[in-house]
């Protein structure tokens, strides 16, 4: 780019001014023409360089944006067994792997389990030898109970109908005494007719008291067996908890298998194996991690924001990020998390200046990463906030 000295130094060599009081020669005016018009010259260049060069050296920051630079990063998911412990038996995979969701990223050997899971089989075999055992005794009590019950009730029906006989007897009995005894006042029968009748009458009576405590007999027989119909019931009520104790131990016996298909670790979605901390044959317990995973389609880039910028930010403001990886391209992103407390922040802020020294980070989640950016790159990011939005959201 020509400057100043460049012109003055293409320029021709003037000769030195005359002296005072003498007449300018023609080609001393010319010198000075030839002087003037470099000047102009580089009038012209210099308001040149001012209008139409600085601007494209020196770029004006764009308005309602904020820039920050920060590292590309992933969100980190921990592959660990959530009930189960045992040994490492198989590791399918390894770091750096790019596995897909349900592929099947190590074995675990849980004998423990298997014992346990054995134990609730034969408990279930046991509960069902108790169950046949039961109803069929509660078969045969309900068929004796209800023979019982029947001859009871006919025990009762007879020994009602012996009574009423009797009875009946003893009216006829009552009657003809009282027949015999006219007679025998009369002078009609002797008295040996009316003894024959009163001993009749008599005996009735006796047959009447003998039937009435039979019905009682069989009045208590049938209250024996009716008792023995609520045993039948409570064998039955046996019946259903040992059916409910089977339902317990199957329910076990599927949390063991839930717990046994752990055995089995997955990948729980699509990415890379960041680390593998383990080796087959360590033992791992409920919770130790056995593989961390980056979701690559998840990426962002958390950057740092000093605090007067951070009112004019809110959650989904757009942003573009770019790497030094592909210069002159531009990623899409977006803010989806803005941190809450400071970062690098004296103990005692109190002063002014060391307010200006808070800064909050804040992430930009990558819209669209299409598989060309990693964790670790450098990036910097442009996010572009709305004016009008942030005042209405900062109004009372």
């Amino acid at each position: 780019m020509p400057t100043l000295t460049h012109v003055a130094e293409a320029l021709p060599a003037t000769p030195a001014a005359p002296s005072p009081g003498l007449p300018m020669t023609p080609a001393a005016r010319r010198s000075r023409w030839r002087v003037a018009l470099a000047v102009l010259f580089a009038a012209c260049v210099a308001a040149v360089l001012v209008v139409r060069v600085l601007p494209l050296v020196y770029h004006a920051p764009a308005p309602n944006v904020v820039r920050a630079s920060g590292r590309i990063e992933a969100r980190e998911t921990t592959v660990a067994p959530k009930d189960i412990q045992g040994r490492v038996a198989r590791l399918l995979v390894d770091e750096g792997a790019s596995v897909r969701k349900g592929q099947v990223l190590a074995e675990l050997e849980a004998r423990q389990l298997d014992a346990r899971r054995a134990a609730l089989e034969a408990s279930v075999a046991n509960l069902d030898a108790q169950i046949r055992q039961a109803s069929l005794d509660v078969v045969l009590t309900a068929s004796s109970t209800a023979a019982s019950e029947g001859a009871a009730q006919a025990g009762v029906n007879t020994a009602r109908a012996h009574v009423a006989r009797a009875k009946a007897v003893q009216r006829e009995a009552a009657a003809e005494y009282a027949r015999e005894l006219e007679l025998f006042k009369q002078a009609v029968v002797p008295k040996s007719t009316l003894d024959q009748a009163e001993m009749a009458w008599q005996t009735s009576d006796a047959d009447v008291e003998a039937a009435d405590r039979e019905v009682e007999q069989a009045e208590s027989n049938l209250a024996l067996a009716q008792i023995a119909r609520q045993t039948v019931d409570l064998k039955r009520h046996q019946v259903v908890a040992l059916e409910a104790n089977r339902r317990a131990v199957l329910a076990q016996i599927a949390e063991a298998d839930a717990n046994l298909a752990e055995r089995t670790v997955i990948a729980p979605i699509d990415g890379t194996i960041l680390s593998r901390p383990v080796e087959v044959g360590d033992v791992v317990s409920p919770g130790s991690p056995l593989f961390v995973m980056i979701d690559m389609n998840r990426l962002y880039v958390k950057v740092y924001i000093p605090e007067p910028d951070i009112p004019k930010l809110k959650l989904g403001d757009p942003a573009e990020v770019v790497v030094d990886a592909f210069p002159g391209r531009t990623f899409p992103a977006r803010i989806t998390k803005i941190y809450d407390q400071a970062e690098f922040t004296p103990k005692n802020v109190e002063t002014q200046e060391e307010r200006m020294k808070l800064v909050f980070g804040v992430e930009l989640s990558f819209v669209q990463p299409e598989g060309l950016l990693k964790p670790g790159m450098p990036a910097d990011g442009a996010i572009r906030w709305t004016p009008d939005a942030n005042r209405a959201r900062h109004e009372p």
